[in-house]
């Protein structure tokens, strides 16, 4: 049989297929997936959440985490100057209040007799009650003694040699209370404000780390925290909060106590009386009250004075004194300095107006034909005041409409404010030998 080669030769192919599913299962399996894993997540996170509850105290423990809030410290205060328009001197036993008295007319008949003092007995002191006497003074200081602490500030550096050395100063510190976390204490800055390691001595043995937590460089004062996990207990339970007295009452003449280094030596003591008092130091935005004792003072002075009642009444001070005698024992009166150590306890924001004042004579003012203000002695560079435009000599006269009369007054109205404010200050500024009404808005700082 013949082919017929004009018929097309057939060309066979294998059948190519490709399995391809479905679009609509595709988006059932992927949804379902998500479906799983969205349940899958929230089953685990109940879980998670459950398990951390559970330890959380457990691993805070273990990392040194806090797991509690710390506390706000109070001070308590006298209330002498709590109201903004206050600033008072109270009446003191060394102040004499006159009061109208009526004098009976003595009767003619009747003769004057001299008041005649009878000594019923006469007794000699002896050596055992001097002891007596020092005793109780030493119960005094005992008492306070469990409120005060050796701080050290250590400073590292290195010699011609390249050799590492490191040296260590000594200061005191008052014990001011506790936030549950730290312990705070009150010590002097300018002791501890190079340091690269801060350590705080309890009693003689007890010694641990601590941090700088506040300060304020013009009182020269600071507060150091130590965590009360590093505190051992039994040293801790012989810690007592030192009691802050007043100083606005305190009289010439009175017997106080020198406690911390008031003779440059740690742990030193010293027993004395109030030799002068009614001295003031005008700071920035305040006022400072001082007095002076006769205890032995130097460069290295330190530390707390005390009444006998075991009440802290002043904090010796090397960085502000008066002019008139450098040499004198210099404690600042601890009525004026409750208010900045609570907020520094607490790391309260301070506000910053920036200038350096001075009470103004009511007889000055009535020459200005004024009724109250304080006069500008010193405008502070890039304070809030200076970049406001108030000048030295200005009469500051209100702030937002509140009459400012004194320092205190003004500092105690700066309190009740806050950082990034703007407030309006009234001034009057002498111009052309002629007092001129202005007023300024100033846009307060954090100190």
């Amino acid at each position: 049989m013949v082919k017929d080669h004009h018929e097309p030769e057939k060309e066979f192919q294998f059948i190519q297929e490709k399995v391809v599913p479905r679009r609509k299962n595709r988006i059932k399996r992927v949804a379902a997936s998500f479906a799983m894993t969205i349940v899958l997540a929230v089953i685990f996170g109940i879980i998670a959440r459950v398990v951390f509850i559970k330890s959380e105290s457990w691993v805070l423990r273990l990392l040194g985490m806090d797991i509690e809030e710390r506390q706000q410290i109070t001070i308590p205060s006298e209330g002498l100057e709590e109201e903004i328009g206050a600033d008072i001197t109270p009446i003191g036993p060394s102040q004499t209040m006159i009061l109208p008295t009526l004098t009976p007319t003595p009767e003619p008949e009747e003769e004057k007799q001299e008041e005649v003092t009878v000594v019923e007995q006469k007794v000699d002191a002896t050596i055992a009650d001097y002891e007596k006497v020092v005793n109780e003074i030493k119960r005094v200081a005992t008492s306070v003694s469990y409120s005060l602490v050796t701080v050290t500030a250590v400073e590292n550096g290195v010699d011609w040699f390249n050799d590492a050395y490191e040296t260590r100063k000594d200061t005191s510190g008052i014990v001011i209370g506790e936030n549950k976390i730290d312990l705070l204490i009150l010590t002097n800055f300018d002791r501890i404000q190079n340091a690269d390691k801060i350590e705080i001595t309890f009693g003689s043995t007890t010694t641990v780390s601590a941090e700088l937590w506040e300060y304020d460089e013009d009182c020269n004062l600071a507060v150091v925290a130590v965590p009360l996990k590093d505190i051992p207990s039994q040293q801790l339970s012989q810690i007592k909060t030192a009691v802050l007295g007043e100083s606005y009452s305190i009289t010439v003449g009175t017997p106080i106590i020198a406690l911390g280094n008031p003779n440059g030596y740690a742990g030193s003591m010293e027993i004395g009386m109030i030799t002068s008092k009614g001295s003031i130091i005008y700071t920035t935005d305040n006022k400072l009250e001082l007095f002076n004792t006769d205890i032995t003072d130097n460069e290295n002075s330190d530390g707390i004075i005390v009444n006998m009642k075991g009440e802290i009444i002043g904090i010796i001070t090397r960085t502000l004194r008066e002019d008139v005698n450098q040499q004198l024992s210099t404690a600042i009166g601890i009525s004026r300095l409750k208010g900045l150590i609570e907020k520094m306890a607490n790391k309260e924001e301070r506000v910053y107006f920036g200038i350096r004042g001075e009470d103004v004579p009511l007889s000055v003012l009535q020459e200005q034909n004024l009724e109250n203000g304080i006069y500008v002695n010193e405008v502070l560079a890039d304070s809030p005041a200076f970049k406001a435009g108030i000048k030295q000599g200005d009469i500051i006269t209100s702030i937002n409409d509140t009459n400012v009369v004194s320092i205190t007054n003004f500092a105690n109205i700066l309190n009740t404010l806050e950082p990034k404010q703007i407030v309006k200050v009234s001034i009057n500024r002498n111009l052309k030998n002629e007092m001129k009404e202005m007023s300024f808005q100033v846009t307060l700082q954090k100190k």
